[in-house]
């Protein structure tokens, strides 16, 4: 009889271990627009914006952030099953702190990325559309609210302002394209 219960315990408790894992998948969960899709070919973004080499700062951060994911493989173009074309829009930048003696002069600004991307069929040329995998969200940005959707991501940091104003500027940009470069390899990993 006491068999029995220690039986029964231990299957409950089996039956309830695996029952917290309900909602987990292993391996990827790709949106079902990309389910094809194992090996990517990046090029170059593309630059619209003032500053120097971010094209090659955040294609770069999408790089090693695909690769440090591992939902995808960088391929050659020969051997993609997609390209990955990219595009900074903008920068745009916002106090939040001022100067306590003068508020006009900042002492932390708000840095904001804004990047465009979507997947193309290498043999078409077309584009991969995620079609309803995704919802639009709105997303607050210093005075500015703006709809980030499937294809669009920002990246943020935090620059402080100080006697060195393009290095913290140009640290502050490398930290945005890397926080840019995860939420696109999320969208494009596991839809959002």
């Amino acid at each position: 009889m006491r068999m029995l219960i220690i039986r029964a315990l231990l299957a409950v408790l089996l039956i309830a271990s695996f029952a917290g894992c309900a909602g987990y998948q292993l391996g990827a969960v790709k949106p079902s627009a990309y389910a094809n899709i194992d090996k990517i070919f990046v090029p170059p973004f593309k630059n619209d914006t003032l500053e120097p080499r971010i094209s090659s700062l955040v294609t770069s951060a999408v790089l090693k952030e695909i690769q440090m994911d591992g939902t995808y493989q960088v391929a050659k173009r020969h051997d993609a099953d997609a390209i990955l074309r990219g595009r900074v829009e903008r920068i745009t930048k916002y106090q939040l702190r001022g100067v306590r003696t003068e508020t006009l002069r900042s002492q932390e600004l708000g840095l904001y990325l804004y990047i465009r991307w979507y997947l193309e069929d290498p043999s078409t040329g077309q584009e991969i559309t995620m079609k309803n995998d995704l919802e639009a969200k709105d997303v607050t940005l210093g005075d500015e609210t703006i709809r980030v959707v499937p294809g669009v991501v920002v990246g943020s940091t935090i620059q402080f302002v100080d006697a060195s104003y393009q290095v913290g500027e140009r640290n502050a940009v490398a930290v945005a394209a890397e926080d840019a470069a995860k939420k696109l390899v999320d969208q494009m990993s596991e839809g959002w």
